[in-house]
């Protein structure tokens, strides 16, 4: 329940009461941003590998990049979309669980995409 605007007290209840968590909102907003860090360096390790066994980067735009600047063009843009996430977050921390969660599922598929592909070379 929200306050009156004189009031302007937000009583709604966190992800983790609406989902009938016990856990606090912090501690699961914090979970996924630490598998956003975890993924996106599991990306980034296991594209070079998959590129120094002879694979090719699936994204047009990052196999140019890559094949410009290297495997650093692909930190750099992972790091982007973080930083970018980050204030984002920063603007709108009602919605911090959400923006983590909508970085770590993409990534962590795409970690596991990877690891399928150098598991079949």
């Amino acid at each position: 329940m929200r306050g009156t605007p004189l009031t302007s007290v937000d009583r709604s209840r966190g992800i983790g009461d609406r989902l009938g968590l016990a856990a606090d909102d912090r501690v699961v907003e914090g979970a996924l941003w630490a598998v956003v860090v975890a993924s996106v360096t599991l990306d980034v390790f296991t594209t070079w590998l998959g590129l120094s066994m002879g694979l090719s980067e699936g994204n047009p735009v990052m196999r140019w990049a890559i094949g410009g600047l290297g495997i650093a063009a692909l930190g750099a843009a992972k790091l982007l979309v973080v930083c970018g996430a980050g204030a984002l977050r920063t603007l709108r921390p009602r919605y911090g669980t959400a923006i983590a969660l909508g970085l770590a599922l993409p990534w962590t598929v795409t970690v596991l995409v990877n690891a399928v592909a150098l598991a079949t070379v």
